[in-house]
């Protein structure tokens, strides 16, 4: 028989206005099961900090020391390093500043750098060892694989502890989640006991939404109390979409990146830039125009979600600009963006529930009567849920394949193919994918080649700085050929 429990959301959710209701964008309107979001005080909210983003947080510190200071690893990271052409550019920045770990990051890519260069030969660009790395590398970073796979370790602990909860009390642990990490846990449970999570979930989500939106209409209380300093309320609103300890993404407004940007406009002047990837610059002003765009979108709220975030690392981008009430209104949009997921994964449920219960009772009448099972119904099909993208991502991609495409185009005439021989060439990542999708010929042999001088020139100076040191008997030093290796494998790290 089916779960009772299904049977009262089913009953709660069929029906044409309140299947309209699930997808509105202000999920207000779930009724209210008495939990209360752990909204106060300041020490509060660290008592409700996400316990995976507290994991996640020691993750690349860790990763770092034993990748890069311990002697022993040095071959392993050199081939993960190898397998992804590099880090994240948030991995990228966080290497830069680790000054410590100067002789190992040294060292790991001079030992990358000849176990590179073989894939780079055109004769082998079809191979399947070379079409996994260079299809994979613009997703791929080893220190991000090695948080997710910290991360899913303890999220399937506290999916057993949920699982196992005596009581609602303890079950109340799961309002301290970010929305990130609760989705993680939810994979891991049971249908029945994620029906419950769920449903759980989205009413503390609904209160927090509720306390958000209240704030913004006491505007005036809003700017008394900044972000820095202010409203708890919105303080836990924003650990919720954004987490704890979401490492700063790069930012665009440093010296060297904003002079790159300034000098390079177009793709066409960025090409002959000698400082950083052309693309990278591209991906730069891309992301620059649309986060300039947001404050405009926020006094349009019909357009607000074609350009507010809702990922952590673009969310956090948006804190950073400074103003509170627009952190408000973009929180407030992220959860009821999750809020509105969530009711799409409960009403999956249901649907899938009651799919296997009619097919239970086709089986039974089959094997009573003999009876054929009919065929299913249109209406009876599985609801596939797909998960919200954020528009921030979404137009960052799309300014990379368009780039990537421009620079294909461009490099088709002698001139630019000249410009870019003078200019900084490609980081590996950016490389890989321009590389792929080049057409056989001169364009693609041309890249190669030079990808191929280029790393040999970076592997020259790498090999003299080690000697340089070794001969002096200092330690390596944060200078030049460090940070181009990392410019180099990272992008604009």
């Amino acid at each position: 028989m089916i779960n009772p429990f299904y049977c009262d959301l089913s009953a709660h959710f069929n029906g044409e206005r309140d299947r309209n209701l699930l997808f509105e964008r202000k999920g207000t309107d779930l009724p209210s099961r008495g939990v209360n979001a752990v909204i106060g005080t300041g020490s509060e909210i660290e008592e409700c900090a996400c316990p995976v983003c507290e994991i996640l947080a020691s993750s690349d510190a860790d990763y770092f020391a034993r990748a890069f200071g311990d002697s022993r690893r040095f071959a392993a990271t050199s081939e993960a390093v190898t397998d992804t052409l590099g880090f994240c550019p948030r991995h990228g920045a966080a290497l830069l500043s680790q000054e410590h770990l100067s002789r190992g990051i040294v060292h790991v890519f001079r030992d990358v750098i000849p176990r590179t260069v073989p894939l780079l030969a055109e004769e082998y660009i079809h191979e399947d060892r070379v079409q996994q790395v260079f299809f994979g590398t613009s997703s791929a970073c080893p220190a991000c694989a090695h948080a997710n796979r910290a991360v899913a370790r303890h999220a399937g602990r506290l999916a057993r502890r949920f699982s196992g909860a005596p009581n609602q009390t303890e079950r109340r642990r799961l309002d301290n989640l970010c929305v990130r990490h609760f989705q993680l846990l939810a994979g891991e449970l049971k249908s029945e006991i994620r029906m419950a999570a769920f449903t759980h979930y989205a009413d503390a989500l609904n209160g927090v939404v509720k306390k958000v939106e209240r704030l913004l209409r006491k505007r005036r209380a809003l700017d008394a109390r900044p972000l820095e300093q202010g409203a708890a309320a919105l303080h836990h609103a924003l650990d919720l979409v954004a987490g704890r300890t979401v490492s700063e993404p790069v930012d665009d407004d440093h010296d060297a990146i904003a002079e790159a940007l300034q000098s390079c406009p177009t793709l066409a002047e960025g090409i002959s830039y000698p400082k950083a990837c052309p693309l990278c610059l591209e991906v730069g002003h891309s992301r620059r125009r649309w986060i300039q765009g947001i404050p405009v979108a926020a006094k349009f709220k019909q357009i607000a979600w074609l350009f507010f975030p809702i990922c952590p690392e673009h969310i956090s981008a948006v804190v950073r600009l400074g103003d509170t009430k627009l952190t408000a209104t973009v929180v407030t949009h992220a959860l009821q963006a999750s809020i509105g997921h969530i009711h799409q994964q409960i009403l999956a449920l249901v649907r899938a529930a009651e799919i296997e219960e009619q097919l239970a009772q086709e089986a039974a009448r089959f094997a009573r009567w003999g009876t054929r099972p009919r065929k299913k119904a249109e209406g009876q099909k599985p609801i596939t849920v797909r998960p919200t993208r954020c528009p921030g991502c979404e137009r960052l991609v799309i300014a990379e394949d368009h780039a990537t495409g421009s620079m294909l185009q461009l490099l088709q005439q002698r001139k630019y193919r000249n410009a870019f021989h003078r200019g900084y060439g490609l980081c590996m990542k950016h490389f890989a994918q321009v590389y792929v999708m080049a057409p056989k010929g001169v364009v693609r042999s041309m890249l190669a080649e030079d990808q191929k001088g280029r790393l040999a020139e970076l592997a020259l100076m790498l090999d003299e700085m080690v000697r340089t040191n070794q001969k002096n008997g200092a330690p390596v030093k944060r200078d030049v050929p460090r940070t181009r290796a990392l410019r180099r494998f990272c992008g604009l790290a």
